[in-house]
């Protein structure tokens, strides 16, 4: 008998099927259920070692809308209606009814690894349909243990939408495959077009789910007996005839898009190289996190092997699978040149993940039937080796971007993160181990048809490959969560434990946070997310953006905050209110305190139980976190409690020894004049103090002002910005006036003197 001739194990299996009891089915069961469980188990460990988000605005606006839903039944951002956003956020709702943050955070984060590891199911039954359990066992470990199930521990969309994609491919390749007509037929072509319709509720990138049917439909229409007779008599003529009208129909569909959708127009008018070399860049960044080997035996499954007998289950999953991957592929192409021209340029293989299961049945079906196409391997192996060798290894940021812990857009690169870190490969290291890979598992896959005579080789080759790819997968994953992890300690340390410190003062009351000179949100945003009371965020110059409003209030000369254009009507108000010392200070009783990192040192927040109407008592602007001002300079507004007290005005440059002369600096003060645009505004200015500022000098002023309500101004002529002095030394890109900082004083100190500065 020839090696062709040579029945495949599963093609054994398939000659006869006894009778199967209760307990054949539960032991059959067993094998998948131990797989869910183990890599469950893994996951819950690693999400129980997450101890505060970090991936925002994704975490907190997905929180804000969960939160929303299980207190109201309707989704809303700090209060305002929003969009559901997708069916992920009503599947964590019900957690969200716990009244401990810490409580239902934890339950969010189980209830994700139990649906995200689910995807271990529809992988499973859709590579039954083409190969024995045991190739379809590994299919389905490999598609649950991949990198990207790090995210089951983050409160991202792609927890739910991840298994749901698989879950759409298995109901349309079975509702292919299921010929006959009648119920059955008709029940899996029902789930099928329910299943993708729903699809882009789970993730609006779902949406080329239906895509994904379309052209399985179209590509089991044209590979099948009849339209391959058909084509048999097609002539020349014919062929560019029908070329022509698939790309006619192309252009035509595109201009539609471009038409309906100002991104798809800009992306396919002006960064047209942008889709390929970025579409690349996820697929690269993908293919190293499966290891590679997967993506040559997805792609090769593609195509028939010699020998192998025509089959309706095999055409069919791999209809599915190339509809999967020209969809998903040019969606997340698409996305990630877009971000680039609005956002960012990202490695976005977070957007292509969802072919990942596809891709393992591919590998199973050659490693099942040890057949494949030697030309198809060639050029897959090719592919893959472009792909790691060179599209990811040259892309505009750094190398397999190895000089970052982790990259959460593509957590498939995490694995060469941590063998950076802890194994100090270098990039170089790095892409000749891929392109090792890249070879000796060409080399495995081609060396199978020749191994199948001799069954014990070729079965060894089978174990060493499918443990090679599960174990690198797994690998890959706990690195990257590893990294998460890492990155949520540091996160943990910066806004410091109790998190809930908020709640647990006000008992949930309404709580506004106004900050000031917020360069980086990340501390309010963990601050929101542990503190339900917090209702509204803002700040008085802008800084603290979404998600949700954040408009800063409109104010009265006398400090009463309002939020429409009638003053005598301020709208909501609040119990409680969070500030952003030193620059924010509200009329109210002093309830609380809070120390956490940002800006290089420690910062505060105060707790105050406000007045009402809400009412600020001073306020500064212009003031980084570390206290330097600006190209905007300083402004402080008193709005009550100012007569008879001092001002004290610190000026400094005694942080700062760059290759910078001295600046004059103009202090000036007056009283509070009537609002322009709904804020305070200094009117006349009744004292102007000139002084001059060198570094490593300090300077402080005091003041007595006219009245309660007054403010001042901090004007520093000569600014620099360090980067520009010397990029080697600095990196600063801000343009610096001074360190200055406010403060009200009821006595005048014996060493001042009144109305100078020394």
């Amino acid at each position: 008998m020839t090696a062709t001739a040579t029945p495949a194990p599963s093609e054994v299996e398939a000659r006869a099927v006894p009778a199967r009891t209760a307990s054949d089915r539960l032991s059959a069961a067993l094998p998948l259920a131990a797989v869910y469980v183990g890599l469950c188990f893994v996951y819950l460990v690693e999400a129980w070692n997450r101890i505060t988000p970090w991936l925002f605005t994704d975490e907190l606006e997905l929180t804000q809308l969960s939160r929303s839903i299980a207190a109201t039944g309707h989704a809303a951002r700090r209060g305002q209606p929003h969009s559901a956003h997708s069916l992920y956020t009503y599947l964590t709702a019900p957690v969200w009814l716990i009244h401990d943050v810490s409580k239902a955070y934890a339950g969010v984060k189980y209830l994700d690894v139990f649906v995200m590891a689910a995807v271990v199911f529809p992988t499973y039954f859709l590579a039954r349909l083409i190969v024995a359990r045991g190739p379809a066992l590994f299919a389905a470990a490999g598609a649950a243990a991949m990198p990207s199930l790090a995210y089951s521990s983050y409160i991202v969309e792609e927890n739910l939408a991840y298994p749901y994609a698989a879950l759409c491919f298995f109901l349309i390749a079975k509702a292919l495959v299921v010929r006959r007509r009648g119920g059955r037929a008709y029940g899996w072509a029902a789930a099928a077009l329910v299943a993708s319709a729903i699809a882009p509720a789970v993730r609006g990138e779902l949406v080329v789910v239906p895509l994904t049917l379309v052209l399985a439909v179209l590509f089991a229409i044209w590979s099948s007996d009849a339209a391959r007779r058909r084509r048999e008599l097609w002539s020349t003529g014919d062929w560019i005839g029908a070329i022509t009208l698939i790309l006619g129909g192309i252009f035509l569909v595109s201009g539609f898009v471009s038409h309906h959708y100002y991104e798809w127009y800009a992306v396919t008018t002006y960064y047209e190289h942008r889709i390929v070399n970025m579409g690349n860049w996820a697929a690269g960044a993908l293919a190293i996190g499966l290891g590679v080997i997967p993506v040559i035996g997805g792609l090769a499954a593609l195509f028939r092997a010699p020998g192998e007998e025509r089959n309706r289950e095999v055409r069919m999953v791999r209809c599915v699978t190339l509809g999967a991957i020209v969809a998903f592929g040019l969606y997340a192409s698409m996305k990630a040149a877009y971000l680039s021209t609005v956002f960012a340029t990202r490695v976005e293989e977070r957007n292509l993940i969802y072919i990942a299961p596809l891709l393992f049945v591919g590998t199973a079906l050659i490693l099942d039937r040890r057949r494949v196409n030697v030309w198809a391997l060639i050029g897959a192996t090719a592919y893959a080796g472009y792909l790691v060798g060179y599209a990811i290894y040259h892309t505009t940021q750094f190398p397999y971007e190895m000089n970052v812990q982790l990259y959460s857009d593509s957590l498939g690169l995490a694995i060469l993160q941590q063998a950076n870190r802890y194994l100090r490969w270098t990039p170089a290291v790095a892409r000749g181990v891929l392109l090792a890979i890249v070879a000796a598992g060409a080399i495995l896959l081609l060396a199978l048809p020749r191994l199948r005579t001799r069954a014990r080789v070729a079965g060894a080759v089978v174990v060493v490959l499918g443990l090679f790819i599960v174990g690198w997968n797994l690998t890959g994953e706990i690195a990257a969560a590893a990294g998460t992890n890492s990155i949520s300690r540091t996160s943990a340390a910066t806004l410091r434990r109790p998190f809930d410190w908020v709640d647990a003062a006000t008992h949930q009351k309404p709580t506004i946070y106004l900050g000031e000179g917020e360069a980086d949100q990340n501390p309010e945003w963990m601050l929101e997310f542990w503190n339900k009371s917090i209702v509204a965020v803002t700040s008085l110059d802008g800084t603290v953006g979404g998600p949700g409003p954040a408009g800063a209030p409109n104010q009265t000369a006398s400090g009463v905050l309002y939020w429409g254009d009638d003053a005598a009507h301020p709208g909501r108000g609040y119990e409680y209110a969070v500030e952003d010392r030193p620059c924010v200070d509200f009329a109210g009783t002093f309830r609380g305190r809070h120390y956490y990192r940002a800006g290089g040192r420690t910062q505060v927040w105060d707790l105050v139980q406000l007045t009402h109407p809400n009412r600020m008592r001073s306020e500064c602007t212009g003031i980084y976190p570390d206290g330097w001002s600006g190209a905007g300079d300083s402004v402080y507004y008193r709005f009550s409690g100012g007569a008879g007290k001092w001002l004290r005005v610190v000026v400094s440059r005694n942080g700062w020894d760059g290759p910078t002369g001295p600046s004059p600096v103009w202090v000036k003060m007056g009283p509070l004049a009537s609002n322009v645009n709904h804020q305070p505004v200094i009117g006349r200015v009744t004292r102007t103090v000139p002084l001059t500022i060198a570094n490593r000098e300090t300077k402080v002023c005091w003041l007595r002002p006219t009245g309660d309500r007054f403010g001042a101004t901090i004007i520093v002529l000569n600014k620099f910005i360090p980067r520009q002095l010397d990029p080697k030394l600095y990196s600063d890109p801000r343009a610096l006036g001074a360190e200055v900082s406010y403060g009200m004083f009821p006595k005048l100190p014996p060493s001042a003197k009144p109305n100078t500065c020394r």
